[in-house]
């Protein structure tokens, strides 16, 4: 079947908005939008006038030859572009939504996959180094739990960093999702649009009861309401409450490798370090593959064998275990006011 590019995007959108979130739905538009920009100008017409199977590999792998030399930064609304050339993790990243889509109209018969066999930049990301014992204390020692404002903040971190959750998870998390009497944290609907369950540790119980208690009186305001909010608009927070908060404690903190996922990462190596199991662990993270699960097979490997204090987690993760095991277990069915 041939069809034009904007066709074929447009299904493909269409089929992505039944599963993917919001922020997935952003990131393919937005990527494959740049791919299509760059195809146009190849064919000197407009995507609706280009068909699916005159995109071919030798197209792509010099899309990604014209990645390799554009500054960072090219086109964006707010900042000017650097003279630093796009990262190769960048690239890939780019590439990912693009191979996805390639997929896509390959199982549909629009075209071959004109992404097949092309080789991408090796990842520069680095190497993920968890947190500290040491660097978690003096993150801790910037928060005021006495005020709303350091309450608040305290906990969004330490949800990330004791509990495993993104960033989009604590921003969407809700009063219903808090079970203090189970010591258990619904996370609803998240990536992939799957629900799943987590251990609620005491500290963090506590801590997160006196902000819903004291600061947002809970009981009195509807159980679908959001749990976090900013400080003057009083609305729910977002991205950039986050991106703000962890860019004040990584000036403050000096640690200059901190960022809101290394609370995740940190999260999932501490526990395989402590004993943890990795099944278990999948389940916690909310992982459909082992493969992403197991990077930090890795990483608690690495920090053992290099004798790293990293953050230890609460020894409820490892007493409860079996306790949890069930309880655990994915839940897409989930009832959302249980």
């Amino acid at each position: 079947m041939s069809i034009s590019l904007d066709q074929a995007y447009q299904i493909f959108m269409a089929d992505r908005e039944t599963s993917c979130a919001d922020k997935t739905l952003i990131y393919y538009r937005e990527n494959l939008t740049g791919f299509f920009t760059y195809v146009s100008e190849c064919f000197n017409r407009p995507v609706s006038e280009i068909s699916c199977d005159e995109v071919t590999r030798e197209l792509f792998r010099n899309y990604i030859c014209y990645l390799r030399k554009r500054p960072k930064f090219q086109n964006h609304p707010f900042l000017e572009p650097s003279q630093e050339l796009l990262s190769s993790t960048s690239i890939r990243t780019y590439a990912r939504s693009i191979k996805v889509f390639a997929n896509f109209c390959k199982d549909n018969e629009y075209c071959d996959d004109f992404t097949y066999k092309v080789k991408l930049p090796k990842d520069d990301s680095g190497e993920i180094i968890p947190l500290y014992q040491s660097e978690v204390q003096q993150i801790d020692k910037l928060f005021n739990l006495k005020t709303e404002f350091g309450l608040r903040n305290w906990c969004i971190v330490h949800l990330m960093l004791d509990a495993g959750l993104r960033s989009s998870e604590v921003i969407n998390l809700r009063f219903c999702d808090l079970m203090f009497d189970k010591n258990i944290i619904q996370v609803y609907k998240s990536k992939g649009s799957k629900t799943r369950l987590v251990i609620l540790c005491p500290r963090l119980k506590v801590n997160l009861m006196k902000y819903c208690v004291i600061h947002r009186k809970y009981t009195a305001l509807s159980p679908m309401s959001y749990v976090f909010l900013q400080m003057r608009q009083q609305e729910a927070i977002n991205s950039n409450v986050i991106k703000q908060l962890f860019a004040r404690i990584k000036k403050k903190s000096g640690i200059d490798r901190l960022h809101p996922h290394l609370c995740r990462h940190t999260f999932a190596t501490s526990y395989i370090k402590g004993g943890g199991n990795i099944e278990m662990l999948r389940l916690l993270l909310g992982h459909t593959d082992y493969k992403v699960t197991r990077v930090y097979l890795h990483l608690a490997q690495q920090s053992s064998l290099l004798h790293e204090d990293i953050y230890q987690l609460d020894p409820v993760f490892f007493k409860c275990y079996q306790q949890h095991k069930i309880l655990l277990r994915p839940c897409g069915t989930f009832s959302a006011g249980a």
